[in-house]
């Protein structure tokens, strides 16, 4: 099996950029944001035996100081992403939210007898006091992430984008925010708290539908193995539910290749061809951006689904083989649910890696 020919050749770019010879990193990183782009267009897949799945994604993603993150992050988010993006932002979602809101305003006051343009006054308020979209962030609070859902509740388009670098110095600092996140996976359902009503702070009514989240956390090993408190609060979270939930990639060391010449590390780095593929992709992200691709189905054949049934037993198969103080491995490969993925290419390869739970997903990208 082989890897989708659109996302290898972003990999191959990136490794010509960065002189990485591992692909690892870079594949969970493309998988990344391109499903964090049919996410924000509500993309869904429709499958025979387990009904309509939100496409959504979580990785954990770690390689050593040096290795390029940073610089791969901003060509995916900027050169390859970036005029999605743009068009999302600035007429993709404002359309679907208009469209929304006059929708919602208008239910209410045929189901309170109100006068529709009060009503739609009233929702479009709200909206705008749960302030702007953020198209992704790298922290925040319980609250904030259930008013952020809120108003993409309201909109019906978009979803939930949370992109944490070093890893290893915030994972303390935004426990909640991670413990809110698990509830939030796959059909993107979290209960509400209850709050006092006033008249300068009224409650929200509740309004019932599903967000897309997806999550990466990235950042160098060492911060987060570092046999203390950290270690011990990442295998919390992998207990918890995030070891069956994400994919990992794990880069123990950097891998420069040292058998080229100094102008063809420049050759690669100024390749006009990987410059053509970034903007013929980008042009191709910024189309799919448009609303009319806003809640469009994949489906899955019933032989595909079959597979996927195939693995799902084979996964439990295995996990009963492993000793049972081995909970973490046991848990995470017991549980693997395929049911976020599609038809698949190619499977994510594996890494050698500190701990044996630790390894790339056998699952397969969307």
């Amino acid at each position: 099996m082989q890897y989708h020919p659109t996302s290898e050749k972003i990999v191959g770019i990136l490794r010509d950029r960065t002189q990485q010879d591992n692909s690892l990193f870079f594949r969970v990183l493309v998988g990344y944001y391109f499903c964090l782009a049919a996410s924000q267009m509500r993309c869904s897949i429709n499958t025979p035996d387990r009904g309509e799945i939100p496409t959504n994604m979580y990785a954990l993603n770690l390689a050593p100081s040096g290795y390029g993150k940073t610089q791969s992050m901003n060509l995916m988010e900027q050169e390859i992403l970036g005029p999605f993006r743009r068009i999302f932002l600035d007429s993709t979602f404002p359309y679907m939210a208009e469209r929304s809101l006059n929708e919602l305003g208008t239910n209410r006051a045929n189901r309170n007898g109100t006068d529709i343009d009060m009503e739609v006054g009233a929702v479009t308020t709200e909206f705008k006091r749960l302030g702007p979209l953020l198209f992704s962030f790298d922290s925040g609070t319980s609250p904030a992430v259930k008013a952020m859902r809120h108003k993409l509740l309201m909109a019906r388009a978009g979803s939930m984008n949370l992109i944490m670098d070093e890893v290893g110095s915030n994972l303390t600092p935004n426990k909640e925010v991670f413990d809110i996140f698990i509830e939030l996976f796959d059909k993107g359902l979290v209960k509400t708290k209850l709050v006092k009503s006033t008249a300068d702070n009224a409650r929200s009514e509740e309004i019932l539908g599903q967000v897309p989240s997806n999550l990466l956390m990235f950042g160098v090993p060492n911060s987060l193995f570092d046999g203390a408190k950290t270690e011990e609060e990442l295998m919390a979270m992998l207990a918890t539910g995030y070891a069956r939930r994400c994919f990992f990639g794990y880069v123990s060391g950097s891998a420069i290749n040292l058998n080229q010449t100094a102008e063809q590390m420049f050759d690669d780095r100024t390749n006009r061809v990987n410059d053509q593929v970034i903007e013929d992709l980008s042009i191709q992200l910024e189309t799919l951006a448009d609303s009319i691709n806003v809640n469009k189905k994949l489906m899955i054949s019933r032989e595909n689904c079959i597979l996927l049934n195939e693995y799902e037993l084979n996964c439990k198969a295995r996990a009963q083989k492993i000793p049972d103080h081995l909970e973490i491995k046991k848990r995470e490969l017991s549980e693997r649910m395929p049911s976020l993925m599609t038809a698949p290419r190619s499977p994510v390869s594996t890494s050698t890696t500190r701990s044996s739970w630790l390894k790339t997903r056998e699952r397969h990208s969307v």
